[in-house]
């Protein structure tokens, strides 16, 4: 049988890495199998379904019924929307947001209701197409119902858009559905977007920009420059910053995915150290070797061995 890693598994799935090592942990890709501290997964193997989308999705359908019966009361439809459970916002035809729940509010960190509704246009916010959400958002105040899966929001771009604090970025990503509402007459009333949570995590936008920087070029030779024009600080200031808040450097932070890049190409049982190293960017006689041992704690034969033991 032939095997793959991690890394070659999430892309051929289109999934994280770290959803794949999820799945092997809990035993849900058949013929999986670990070596040491790393998974070889059978080429042929099938993608298991997601759980958590089908959750998400039924929640999302749920919540769209129950909006649209109650959508031509207006009194009773605002009632339900304060005390839903989850995040939701609602707009005019025109894109100017009317209602916000507490959900919202505090999902979003949003002061006060009475800064936003009615002075937010969501169909004038050039954010959108960064969000990825711009095309779908028109699709919607077109009268269609919209559901977007896993879409990252960050809440510090919305609540300083609101607000003259500045805030924390925490980015979160949401499973959206855009829901248009009709009156008595067959006309669009509103458009309800509802949020569900699917995963976040805190930093501060600039940690956020250098992490998915590095994270997307950890390929080639790493330049302290470049990251830093990315998010347009000083290489001193992103340096001091990065650590500060993750508490290594952001050549530290590139080091450790070249090495656990590395790590999954050594588990090739077809490749050999020398070739595992060239395909990471590396040359196996430079001194990487040398920082692989200082981080791993043995030599990349030693680890290429103990992982390919039967």
């Amino acid at each position: 049988m032939e095997y793959i890693t991690v890394q070659e598994t999430a892309e051929k799935w289109g999934v994280s890495i770290r959803r794949i090592q999820y799945l092997c942990r809990h035993n849900m890709i058949m013929g999986a199998v670990r070596f040491g501290k790393v998974w070889s997964i059978p080429k042929e193997a099938e993608k298991p379904k997601d759980s958590r989308y089908k959750t998400h999705e039924e929640k999302q359908k749920s919540i769209a019924q129950s909006l649209k019966s109650v959508g031509q009361n207006k009194e009773v439809f605002e009632k339900i929307v304060e005390f839903f459970p989850y995040p939701i916002q609602v707009f005019t035809p025109d894109g100017t947001s009317v209602i916000t729940n507490e959900a919202f509010l505090r999902v979003f960190k949003i002061p006060s209701k009475h800064i936003i509704n009615g002075k937010y246009n969501i169909l004038q916010d050039s954010d959108t197409e960064k969000w990825g959400t711009k095309e779908y958002l028109l699709r919607a105040f077109q009268g269609e119902a919209i559901q977007l899966n896993d879409i990252k929001v960050p809440t510090g771009d919305l609540s300083n858009k609101c607000s003259d604090k500045e805030l924390r970025f925490e980015s979160i990503f949401q499973n959206i559905t855009a829901i248009p509402i009709y009156n008595d007459h067959n006309q669009l009333a509103y458009v309800v977007s509802v949020f569900i949570t699917s995963r976040h995590y805190h930093d501060r936008e600039e940690i956020m920009n250098s992490k998915e920087y590095i994270e997307s070029h950890w390929l080639k030779e790493f330049d302290i420059d470049e990251v830093a024009a990315f998010v347009s600080l000083s290489k001193y200031h992103l340096t001091r910053l990065f650590k500060k808040h993750t508490g290594f450097t952001p050549y530290g932070y590139y080091q450790d995915i070249k090495i656990n890049k590395l790590k999954e190409k050594l588990c090739d049982i077809n490749l050999s150290i020398s070739r595992a190293f060239a395909d990471c960017g590396v040359d196996y006689n430079g001194n990487f070797a040398k920082i692989f041992k200082e981080k791993v704690g043995m030599t990349p034969s030693q680890y290429k061995a103990s992982v390919t033991k039967r």
